[in-house]
Protein backbone atom coordinates (compact mmCIF):
# COMPACT_ATOMS: atom_id res chain seq x y z
CA UNK A 1 0.00 0.00 0.00
CA UNK A 2 1.31 3.59 -1.19
CA UNK A 3 0.77 6.50 1.14
CA UNK A 4 0.60 10.04 0.07
CA UNK A 5 3.34 11.66 2.34
CA UNK A 6 1.40 14.89 2.59
CA UNK A 7 -1.10 12.90 4.83
CA UNK A 8 1.51 11.77 7.40
CA UNK A 9 0.98 14.16 9.71
CA UNK A 10 -2.97 15.11 8.76
CA UNK A 11 -5.02 15.47 12.04
CA UNK A 12 -6.51 11.83 12.87
CA UNK A 13 -10.31 12.39 14.13
CA UNK A 14 -10.04 8.86 16.14
CA UNK A 15 -11.74 7.29 19.10
CA UNK A 16 -9.64 5.13 20.67
CA UNK A 17 -11.46 2.17 22.93
CA UNK A 18 -9.74 -0.58 24.78
CA UNK A 19 -9.89 -2.00 28.16
CA UNK A 20 -8.21 -4.77 29.10
CA UNK A 21 -3.79 -4.05 29.44
CA UNK A 22 -1.87 -5.71 26.30
CA UNK A 23 -4.93 -3.76 24.23
CA UNK A 24 -4.66 -0.23 26.02
CA UNK A 25 -0.94 -0.71 25.52
CA UNK A 26 -1.38 -1.79 21.76
CA UNK A 27 -3.60 1.84 21.37
CA UNK A 28 -1.69 3.92 23.49
CA UNK A 29 1.32 5.23 20.99
CA UNK A 30 -1.15 6.46 18.97
CA UNK A 31 -2.63 8.87 21.72
CA UNK A 32 0.12 11.36 19.68
CA UNK A 33 -1.41 10.74 16.53
CA UNK A 34 -5.46 11.42 17.83
CA UNK A 35 -4.30 14.01 20.60
CA UNK A 36 -6.23 11.85 23.14
CA UNK A 37 -5.26 8.83 25.67
CA UNK A 38 -7.42 5.96 25.45
CA UNK A 39 -11.32 6.73 25.83
CA UNK A 40 -12.77 6.21 29.55
CA UNK A 41 -14.02 2.84 29.89
CA UNK A 42 -15.14 2.41 33.54
CA UNK A 43 -18.78 4.12 33.16
CA UNK A 44 -21.71 1.40 33.66
CA UNK A 45 -22.81 2.86 30.66
CA UNK A 46 -19.73 1.59 28.79
CA UNK A 47 -21.35 -1.80 27.92
CA UNK A 48 -23.76 -0.04 25.59
CA UNK A 49 -23.58 0.77 22.14
CA UNK A 50 -25.51 4.35 22.93
CA UNK A 51 -22.88 5.32 25.37
CA UNK A 52 -19.89 5.09 22.07
CA UNK A 53 -22.52 6.39 19.80
CA UNK A 54 -22.73 9.83 21.88
CA UNK A 55 -19.11 9.80 22.49
CA UNK A 56 -18.12 9.27 19.01
CA UNK A 57 -20.57 12.29 18.12
CA UNK A 58 -19.13 14.12 20.57
CA UNK A 59 -15.71 13.82 19.05
CA UNK A 60 -16.66 14.03 15.59
CA UNK A 61 -14.90 11.28 15.01
CA UNK A 62 -13.82 9.91 11.34
CA UNK A 63 -12.75 6.30 12.93
CA UNK A 64 -12.95 4.22 15.32
CA UNK A 65 -9.75 2.05 16.61
CA UNK A 66 -10.32 -0.82 19.55
CA UNK A 67 -8.49 -3.05 21.17
CA UNK A 68 -9.32 -7.05 21.20
CA UNK A 69 -9.31 -8.01 24.96
CA UNK A 70 -10.24 -11.28 26.26
CA UNK A 71 -12.21 -10.60 29.44
CA UNK A 72 -15.68 -10.40 29.43
CA UNK A 73 -16.50 -7.18 30.03
CA UNK A 74 -14.20 -5.88 28.11
CA UNK A 75 -15.12 -7.39 25.18
CA UNK A 76 -18.63 -6.27 25.75
CA UNK A 77 -17.34 -2.59 25.84
CA UNK A 78 -15.24 -3.19 22.68
CA UNK A 79 -18.18 -4.94 21.11
CA UNK A 80 -20.66 -1.73 21.88
CA UNK A 81 -18.01 0.69 20.54
CA UNK A 82 -17.50 -1.27 17.35
CA UNK A 83 -22.01 -1.32 17.07
CA UNK A 84 -21.68 1.90 17.53
CA UNK A 85 -19.26 3.12 14.95
CA UNK A 86 -20.66 0.56 12.47
CA UNK A 87 -24.20 2.05 12.67
CA UNK A 88 -22.47 5.54 12.44
CA UNK A 89 -20.75 4.31 9.40
CA UNK A 90 -17.48 5.04 11.46
CA UNK A 91 -14.77 2.86 9.16
CA UNK A 92 -13.81 0.11 12.40
CA UNK A 93 -9.58 -0.63 12.98
CA UNK A 94 -9.55 -3.47 15.41
CA UNK A 95 -5.52 -3.67 16.54
CA UNK A 96 -4.88 -7.13 17.70
CA UNK A 97 -2.66 -7.34 20.55
CA UNK A 98 -2.16 -11.40 20.28
CA UNK A 99 -2.83 -13.40 17.71
CA UNK A 100 -6.19 -14.67 17.84
CA UNK A 101 -7.53 -12.34 19.78
CA UNK A 102 -9.98 -10.57 17.47
CA UNK A 103 -13.43 -11.67 17.82
CA UNK A 104 -16.28 -11.50 15.13
CA UNK A 105 -19.10 -9.17 16.15
CA UNK A 106 -22.20 -9.25 14.87
CA UNK A 107 -23.48 -5.38 13.51
CA UNK A 108 -20.11 -4.44 14.87
CA UNK A 109 -17.82 -6.17 11.67
CA UNK A 110 -13.92 -4.28 11.48
CA UNK A 111 -13.40 -2.72 8.56
CA UNK A 112 -9.66 -3.66 8.86
CA UNK A 113 -8.14 -6.37 11.19
CA UNK A 114 -4.16 -5.27 12.11
CA UNK A 115 -2.18 -8.18 12.76
CA UNK A 116 1.51 -8.04 14.28
CA UNK A 117 2.67 -10.61 11.48
CA UNK A 118 1.99 -12.91 8.28
CA UNK A 119 1.92 -15.73 11.23
CA UNK A 120 -1.26 -13.66 12.48
CA UNK A 121 -2.48 -13.28 9.33
CA UNK A 122 -2.71 -16.98 8.33
CA UNK A 123 -3.99 -17.40 12.42
CA UNK A 124 -6.85 -14.84 11.45
CA UNK A 125 -7.95 -16.49 8.35
CA UNK A 126 -8.37 -19.80 9.43
CA UNK A 127 -10.40 -18.93 12.22
CA UNK A 128 -12.43 -16.80 10.64
CA UNK A 129 -12.69 -17.96 7.42
CA UNK A 130 -15.22 -15.73 5.14
CA UNK A 131 -15.77 -13.42 7.95
CA UNK A 132 -12.18 -12.16 8.55
CA UNK A 133 -11.68 -8.91 7.70
CA UNK A 134 -9.53 -6.97 5.52
CA UNK A 135 -6.20 -7.19 7.08
CA UNK A 136 -2.87 -5.29 7.57
CA UNK A 137 0.37 -6.51 9.01
CA UNK A 138 2.13 -3.83 10.75
CA UNK A 139 4.72 -4.08 13.54
CA UNK A 140 3.26 -3.83 17.08
CA UNK A 141 3.39 -0.24 18.10
CA UNK A 142 3.44 -1.18 21.47
CA UNK A 143 6.97 -2.55 21.72
CA UNK A 144 8.47 0.95 19.95
CA UNK A 145 9.11 2.27 23.69
CA UNK A 146 11.49 -0.90 24.04
CA UNK A 147 12.57 -0.50 20.13
CA UNK A 148 14.38 3.07 20.85
CA UNK A 149 16.37 1.70 23.80
CA UNK A 150 17.37 -1.74 22.83
CA UNK A 151 20.93 -1.57 22.80
CA UNK A 152 20.61 0.29 26.27
CA UNK A 153 18.57 -2.53 27.52
CA UNK A 154 20.25 -5.59 26.55
CA UNK A 155 23.52 -3.86 27.80
CA UNK A 156 22.00 -3.35 31.52
CA UNK A 157 20.85 -6.91 31.30
CA UNK A 158 24.06 -8.58 30.27
CA UNK A 159 25.75 -6.76 32.94
CA UNK A 160 23.42 -7.66 35.56
CA UNK A 161 23.67 -11.34 34.59
CA UNK A 162 27.52 -10.79 35.73
CA UNK A 163 26.93 -10.12 38.47
CA UNK A 164 24.43 -12.94 39.84
CA UNK A 165 25.71 -15.33 41.75
CA UNK A 166 22.65 -17.65 40.47
CA UNK A 167 20.31 -17.62 37.48
CA UNK A 168 16.64 -16.02 37.91
CA UNK A 169 13.58 -17.23 36.13
CA UNK A 170 10.68 -15.13 35.82
CA UNK A 171 7.00 -16.83 35.84
CA UNK A 172 4.75 -14.68 33.98
CA UNK A 173 1.50 -16.34 34.80
CA UNK A 174 -1.93 -16.53 32.80
CA UNK A 175 -5.63 -15.94 34.55
CA UNK A 176 -6.60 -19.37 35.10
CA UNK A 177 -5.12 -20.43 38.68
CA UNK A 178 -5.49 -24.23 38.13
CA UNK A 179 -3.79 -24.15 34.54
CA UNK A 180 -0.94 -22.42 36.75
CA UNK A 181 -0.69 -24.67 39.35
CA UNK A 182 -0.72 -27.95 37.13
CA UNK A 183 1.82 -25.56 34.82
CA UNK A 184 4.26 -24.93 38.14
CA UNK A 185 4.23 -28.13 39.00
CA UNK A 186 6.10 -29.55 36.10
CA UNK A 187 8.19 -26.27 35.94
CA UNK A 188 9.44 -26.34 39.67
CA UNK A 189 11.44 -29.01 39.58
CA UNK A 190 13.57 -28.09 36.80
CA UNK A 191 14.32 -24.53 38.57
CA UNK A 192 15.12 -26.27 41.96
CA UNK A 193 17.77 -29.03 39.99
CA UNK A 194 19.38 -25.79 38.84
CA UNK A 195 19.57 -23.81 41.48
CA UNK A 196 17.53 -21.31 40.23
CA UNK A 197 15.42 -18.33 41.75
CA UNK A 198 12.00 -17.66 40.56
CA UNK A 199 10.84 -14.68 40.34
CA UNK A 200 7.12 -14.81 40.47
CA UNK A 201 4.32 -12.81 38.63
CA UNK A 202 0.99 -13.76 38.80
CA UNK A 203 -1.43 -12.41 35.89
CA UNK A 204 -3.38 -8.85 37.31
CA UNK A 205 -6.94 -11.34 36.82
CA UNK A 206 -5.68 -14.21 38.27
CA UNK A 207 -7.79 -14.45 41.27
CA UNK A 208 -6.29 -17.54 42.77
CA UNK A 209 -3.21 -15.70 43.68
CA UNK A 210 -5.47 -12.97 45.53
CA UNK A 211 -6.98 -16.34 47.26
CA UNK A 212 -3.31 -17.79 48.46
CA UNK A 213 -3.78 -20.76 46.42
CA UNK A 214 0.25 -20.31 45.47
CA UNK A 215 1.68 -19.90 48.39
CA UNK A 216 1.70 -23.48 49.75
CA UNK A 217 2.81 -24.46 46.34
CA UNK A 218 6.26 -22.42 46.07
CA UNK A 219 6.65 -23.05 50.00
CA UNK A 220 6.78 -26.58 49.77
CA UNK A 221 8.85 -26.82 46.27
CA UNK A 222 12.05 -26.09 47.55
CA UNK A 223 12.56 -23.01 44.96
CA UNK A 224 13.63 -19.90 46.66
CA UNK A 225 11.36 -17.69 45.05
CA UNK A 226 9.73 -13.41 45.10
CA UNK A 227 6.12 -12.58 44.32
CA UNK A 228 6.86 -9.94 42.17
CA UNK A 229 3.59 -9.26 41.10
CA UNK A 230 3.02 -6.24 42.39
CA UNK A 231 5.65 -4.93 39.96
CA UNK A 232 5.19 -3.78 36.75
CA UNK A 233 6.12 -4.97 33.67
CA UNK A 234 9.75 -3.23 33.26
CA UNK A 235 10.28 -3.11 36.76
CA UNK A 236 10.26 -6.76 36.72
CA UNK A 237 12.55 -7.82 33.65
CA UNK A 238 15.05 -4.57 35.33
CA UNK A 239 15.53 -7.48 37.73
CA UNK A 240 17.50 -9.46 34.49
CA UNK A 241 15.87 -12.80 34.51
CA UNK A 242 17.99 -15.72 32.62
CA UNK A 243 14.88 -16.75 31.27
CA UNK A 244 10.82 -15.96 31.13
CA UNK A 245 8.34 -19.03 31.50
CA UNK A 246 5.27 -18.73 30.17
CA UNK A 247 2.13 -20.20 29.17
CA UNK A 248 1.34 -17.86 26.26
CA UNK A 249 1.93 -14.28 28.28
CA UNK A 250 2.62 -11.06 26.09
CA UNK A 251 5.58 -10.74 29.01
CA UNK A 252 7.74 -12.88 27.03
CA UNK A 253 7.51 -10.87 24.26
CA UNK A 254 8.57 -7.56 25.76
CA UNK A 255 11.05 -10.10 27.88
CA UNK A 256 12.81 -10.60 24.45
CA UNK A 257 13.78 -6.61 23.82
CA UNK A 258 15.59 -7.04 27.47
CA UNK A 259 17.35 -9.88 25.52
CA UNK A 260 16.01 -12.57 27.99
CA UNK A 261 14.61 -15.08 26.02
CA UNK A 262 11.27 -17.05 26.78
CA UNK A 263 10.19 -20.97 27.09
CA UNK A 264 6.35 -21.31 26.60
CA UNK A 265 5.14 -24.52 28.52
CA UNK A 266 1.40 -25.38 26.73
CA UNK A 267 0.42 -28.59 28.85
CA UNK A 268 -2.47 -30.87 27.56
CA UNK A 269 -4.93 -29.96 29.83
CA UNK A 270 -3.39 -27.08 31.07
CA UNK A 271 -1.75 -23.83 28.93
CA UNK A 272 -1.95 -26.21 24.84
CA UNK A 273 -6.00 -26.56 25.59
CA UNK A 274 -6.79 -23.30 27.01
CA UNK A 275 -4.68 -21.52 24.22
CA UNK A 276 -6.55 -23.37 21.58
CA UNK A 277 -9.53 -22.46 23.24
CA UNK A 278 -8.95 -19.02 23.99
CA UNK A 279 -7.22 -18.32 20.74
CA UNK A 280 -7.88 -21.39 18.03
CA UNK A 281 -4.38 -22.66 17.69
CA UNK A 282 -2.15 -24.80 19.27
CA UNK A 283 1.56 -23.41 18.71
CA UNK A 284 1.99 -19.89 19.20
CA UNK A 285 3.45 -17.48 15.88
CA UNK A 286 6.49 -16.51 18.17
CA UNK A 287 7.19 -20.47 19.20
CA UNK A 288 6.97 -21.57 15.15
CA UNK A 289 9.20 -18.65 13.97
CA UNK A 290 11.99 -20.45 16.26
CA UNK A 291 11.53 -16.95 18.82
CA UNK A 292 10.68 -18.69 21.77
CA UNK A 293 11.22 -22.45 23.35
CA UNK A 294 7.74 -24.43 23.24
CA UNK A 295 7.32 -27.41 25.36
CA UNK A 296 3.66 -28.80 24.85
CA UNK A 297 4.20 -32.32 26.98
CA UNK A 298 5.73 -32.42 30.38
CA UNK A 299 8.66 -35.17 29.92
CA UNK A 300 9.73 -31.62 27.64
CA UNK A 301 9.85 -29.26 30.40
CA UNK A 302 12.75 -30.00 32.51
CA UNK A 303 15.49 -30.45 29.62
CA UNK A 304 13.48 -27.19 27.80
CA UNK A 305 14.27 -25.32 30.73
CA UNK A 306 17.71 -26.12 31.07
CA UNK A 307 18.79 -25.17 28.34
CA UNK A 308 17.27 -22.21 28.39
CA UNK A 309 18.78 -21.16 31.60
CA UNK A 310 22.37 -22.62 30.27
CA UNK A 311 23.05 -23.23 26.52
CA UNK A 312 24.39 -19.84 25.21
CA UNK A 313 23.83 -20.97 21.80
CA UNK A 314 20.36 -22.37 22.18
CA UNK A 315 19.47 -18.81 23.51
CA UNK A 316 21.16 -17.14 20.96
CA UNK A 317 19.71 -18.85 18.77
CA UNK A 318 16.13 -17.97 20.38
CA UNK A 319 17.20 -14.38 20.30
CA UNK A 320 18.33 -13.97 16.82
CA UNK A 321 14.60 -15.45 15.74
CA UNK A 322 13.02 -13.20 18.13
CA UNK A 323 14.39 -10.28 16.63
CA UNK A 324 13.18 -11.44 13.15
CA UNK A 325 9.73 -12.17 14.45
CA UNK A 326 9.28 -9.27 16.42
CA UNK A 327 10.98 -6.76 14.39
CA UNK A 328 13.15 -4.86 16.94
CA UNK A 329 14.47 -2.21 14.66
CA UNK A 330 11.42 -1.57 12.99
CA UNK A 331 9.19 0.92 14.43
CA UNK A 332 5.40 0.24 14.26
CA UNK A 333 3.74 3.58 15.15
CA UNK A 334 4.40 6.01 12.60
CA UNK A 335 3.66 2.71 10.21
CA UNK A 336 0.02 1.96 11.93
CA UNK A 337 -0.90 5.57 12.50
CA UNK A 338 0.05 5.97 8.43
CA UNK A 339 -2.39 2.79 7.82
CA UNK A 340 -5.33 4.37 9.79
CA UNK A 341 -5.14 7.51 7.95
CA UNK A 342 -5.29 5.35 4.54
CA UNK A 343 -8.46 4.04 6.13
CA UNK A 344 -10.27 6.77 6.91
CA UNK A 345 -9.97 7.71 3.31
CA UNK A 346 -12.55 4.76 2.87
Amino acid sequence: MEFDSREVDAPLRALLVAVDGGPRASLAPLAAHVGSAPADVDSPDAQHAAHWSRELTLAQCELLVVGTSDSARARCIESAARRAARSARIPIAAIEDFPGNYCDVEGGEATLLVVESNAAADIARARLGARTPPLAVVAPARYDRYRTQVSDLRRRTSEAWARQQRPAALWAGQPETGDCLETLYHVLPALRARGAELLFKAHPRDAGHVAGRYCGVLEKSRVDFRDITALDVESALALAPRLVVTQFSSVALEAGFYGIPGVWVLLPGAGGDRLEQKKGYRIPAPCAAGGAGLAREASEVDALIGRGLEDSVFRANLMQRFDDYCRVHERGTRALAETLRSLRQM
